[in-house]
């Protein structure tokens, strides 16, 4: 049996450019149901681009909901015109992946029923629609289901229900707590002198808990599992879990989005069907470096498996200095009390001294002499002084960057006033190619640059100010690729952070295991000295 991990996507209809399922619910549904729509809100008529791939489309409602609701049309124009916050929300959107095998007439059948349990009996109204189109390529179907969801309930009467109400906020006696003023003391009032009470605004739905969707998702491949033991399809189990869930180190792929897939499918390449390949290929890497792993791991196992005297044998002179200095130290390492470059730029320096992480870091590493350790930390410390001075390089052109256009923005408002006297001038002179202008009309340009004349030398000030700040010989003024410049360098300075991180504390690490290693040889030192005065003492003092 292979797992099938299912493709599912849920996001919301709104009027703010913040939300990815669109701006327009007519749009939305005339997209799924492959139908002509006007939207009465904004006095558009939604064409839908393709028509073969629609297999079923319908409406589903609530026991209040009016007849007329089942067209999609009347629904949908309906919500739209109660909305009236320019960045409302509208609709739920999903879009669920189906099996292949199925029939059209089974899809419908279950798609239906999945409806009414997890959203009609909510009281959502609900439109679903089954499209099913083929890779003329590969020849690989894609049968897959629409559903658009209302985000508010419907009352008794058939009319939309709030989304949210307000509560007060009520003592132990019950009665309302007054909204104090901080500064007087006093309960606050409106503008109409009215008492103000503290409250709280709750939803009067759970429809958009987060939780939904994992149960959505869950009982939509409970459903599709069912279905197909009871047709006998069992090749594939259908799991709703992300991979992360799952416990596996897979990158999901992103949705194409129908414009990418029609261009992919038409042998012309996307930027989106580039991502997709690029995590295609990490997938592999991915996958390869678990094999090594599970390799490593049995490797492991086999050293285990050696008896605990042959590993003793084998002497580690950097772990047995660990113990001994752990010893003597309360079951931990010493710090210099003069830091060294590495150890003072790590934060959590109480790791440096634990010795069960100082002894797995050594073994990570398969040290088992301080030569080794210092052949690698060699390495390491060209790395680091390579990222150290890549990361310096770029901090300047990023201050150097952010100047320009800070100064770029006091100088952009007197640009555009520069711009406005300049596109007068040039439209007057173009008119007086033709003829002479009369003495007695007024030249528009020169009264603008009048009116204007304290933000014209302002702008002959900062302009002159920005091109002396300009390092590069031909001194233009070229914000869009500084900021381009600059979101590049952030990007690949972001990149640094972890190898550099990981540079500083392993030379932290490298610092710590040296300092103990001399500060052992100091204390061995001391208490030989000690031994050595000790027996002294005996022999020149018969009592002892």
């Amino acid at each position: 049996m292979t797992v099938k991990n299912i493709s599912t996507r849920a996001n919301i209809c709104g009027r703010s450019a913040k939300c990815k399922g669109g701006h327009s619910a007519v749009e939305q549904s005339s997209y799924i149901c492959r139908e002509k729509m006007y939207s009465e809100y904004d006095g558009h008529t939604y064409y839908p681009k393709y028509s073969e791939d629609l297999v079923h489309s319908e409406v589903l409602l609530p026991k209040n909901a009016p007849e007329e609701y089942k067209d999609p049309s009347v629904l949908w124009n309906s919500v739209e015109l109660f909305e009236k916050a320019s960045d409302a929300q509208l609709a739920r959107t999903l879009r669920i992946e189906l099996p292949n095998e199925w029939s059209y007439r089974l899809a419908e059948e279950v798609v239906r029923d999945y409806c009414i349990r997890n959203f009609v009996s909510k009281g959502m109204c609900v439109q679903f629609a089954i499209h099913d189109s083929e890779n003329p390529k590969t020849g690989q179907r894609n049968l897959h289901c629409h559903i658009m969801l209302t985000l508010r309930g419907i009352d008794e009467q058939g009319k939309w229900m709030p989304k949210q109400k307000k509560v007060y906020c009520r003592d132990e006696n019950g009665e309302r707590i007054p909204l104090i003023d901080k500064k007087t003391g006093q309960q606050k009032v409106d503008k109409q002198n009215r008492k103000q009470w503290k409250c709280e605004t709750i939803q009067t739905n759970d429809w958009n808990s987060r939780e939904n969707a994992k149960i959505w998702r869950k009982d939509l491949t409970d459903t599709i599992n069912e279905v197909n033991e009871k047709i006998g399809m069992t090749e594939n189990f259908w799991e709703h879990r992300s991979f992360k869930e799952q416990g596996l180190d897979i990158i999901p792929q992103i949705h194409l989005g129908e414009k990418a897939s029609a261009m992919e499918r038409a042998g012309i390449r996307t930027i989106r069907g580039d991502i997709n390949r690029d995590i295609i290929a990490k997938n592999a890497i991915i996958d390869a470096a678990r094999a090594v792993y599970q390799k490593a791991k049995e490797e492991l196992e086999a050293v285990k498996a050696i008896p605990v005297a042959v590993v003793k044998s084998i002497k580690n002179e950097i772990l047995d200095v660990i113990r001994k200095v752990a010893e003597r130290n309360n079951n931990r390492l010493s710090l210099p009390i003069m830091k060294g470059k590495f150890i003072g730029a790590v934060s959590d320096r109480a790791s440096l001294q634990d010795r069960a992480k100082m002894e797995a870091y050594v073994q990570g590493k398969g040290w088992t002499t301080f030569a080794e350790m210092q052949a690698e930390r060699k390495s390491v410390e060209a790395q680091y002084d390579q990222l150290d001075k890549s990361r310096a390089d770029m901090c300047s052109r990023m201050d150097y960057l952010e100047k320009l256009l800070d100064m770029h923005r006091k100088y952009e408002p007197y640009q555009k006033i520069n711009a406005e006297y300049w596109k007068l001038k040039k439209a007057e002179e173009t008119k007086g190619k033709g003829g002479i202008l009369g003495f007695a009309k007024k030249s528009l340009a020169e009264e603008y640059k009048k009116k204007h004349q304290t933000e014209l030398t302002t702008y002959r000030m900062y302009r002159d100010v920005l091109k002396d700040m300009i390092a590069e010989p031909d001194k233009k003024i070229v914000p869009k690729s500084w900021q381009k410049e600059l979101e590049g360098l952030e990007e690949r300075y972001a990149k640094t952070q972890r190898p550099y991180s990981e540079a500083v504390v392993d030379l932290a690490k490298m610092e710590v295991l040296n300092h103990n290693k001399r500060d052992l040889e100091r204390m061995l030192q001391n208490e030989s000295h000690q031994r050595n005065r000790d027996i002294t003492r005996k022999k020149n003092d018969p009592i002892l």
